[in-house]
């Protein structure tokens, strides 16, 4: 990691508390802006004014290709202000969608009731729309028509049945955020805690902290002087935690978005 990051306080649990409720989609995010090679490369997209009504647009970027986005996201945002556009073939909750002009004002999808969380990295071939609170979100790629002039009625996309699953749950957020106007409860489980650990460790170690450092990240006592003879199951979990940690690092954390 290069000297210039600013790695979270990562013996303070209360930095990382956004993400034990942030969605995969997020906390894939917090390990791509550490990556050394995504920060050199990091052009940083238009950013939002405060309070705007209208959605934030970003200049795509093939270039940001590589590293699964359509668009560069700034590496100093970290969450719940980052609005990374995962691109579909890395984000498997993305829907594919057509917009057509309504014939009646029921059953229309209306973009300027959902502005203020929204951003749009728009090319000739589609709209890529993430619409989120910056721990949930909801990912379009609208291919025909657009979004940007007034209501329009959806027409689905779906292509193939081996991620059904999960684009039928991105269904789901979707239809619950156009009837209620929000995302519902964070989905926060032990899936957030592991990789919430895994982060800090690995911040940790960018910060120059030694094993037992990182032991007493899984330990709520004080650790003994001897606690590698003492606490042999300790010793072994840090270095499971440091391992994945590594693991995450080199790319690993990309198998966030495929559920």
């Amino acid at each position: 990691m290069p000297p210039d990051f600013p790695p979270a306080d990562w013996r303070d649990p209360a930095r990382y508390a956004p993400l034990l409720r942030a969605e995969s989609w997020a906390l894939a995010w917090e390990w791509l802006r550490r990556d050394p090679g995504y920060r050199a490369a990091a052009v940083p997209g238009r950013a939002r004014a405060e309070g705007s009504r209208r959605p934030a647009m970003l200049e795509p970027d093939e270039a940001a290709a590589r590293w699964g986005l359509h668009a560069f996201e700034d590496p100093a945002l970290a969450v719940p202000l980052a609005r990374p556009v995962w691109r579909a073939e890395q984000h498997s909750r993305v829907l594919a969608v057509a917009a057509a002009t309504p014939k009646g004002a029921a059953d229309c999808f209306e973009l300027e009731r959902f502005a203020a969380l929204s951003t749009i990295a728009a090319d000739a071939r589609a709209e890529h729309l993430l619409i989120s609170d910056g721990v949930r979100g909801v990912r379009l790629d609208v291919l025909e028509g657009t979004l940007l002039r007034g209501p329009r009625r959806l027409a689905w996309r779906p292509s193939g049945l081996r991620e059904l699953d999960t684009q039928l749950g991105a269904a789901g957020d979707l239809l619950r955020l156009w009837k209620t106007g929000s995302f519902g409860p964070p989905c926060a489980g032990p899936r957030n805690v592991r990789i919430v650990l895994l982060l800090r460790a690995w911040d940790a170690l960018a910060a120059g902290a030694n094993q037992r450092d990182i032991a007493q990240l899984l330990s709520r006592e004080r650790l003994p002087g001897r606690w590698r003879s003492e606490v042999p199951s300790l010793r072994s979990r840090a270095q499971r935690l440091v391992r994945g940690a590594r693991a995450m690092a080199r790319g690993g954390y990309r198998a966030l978005l495929a559920g």
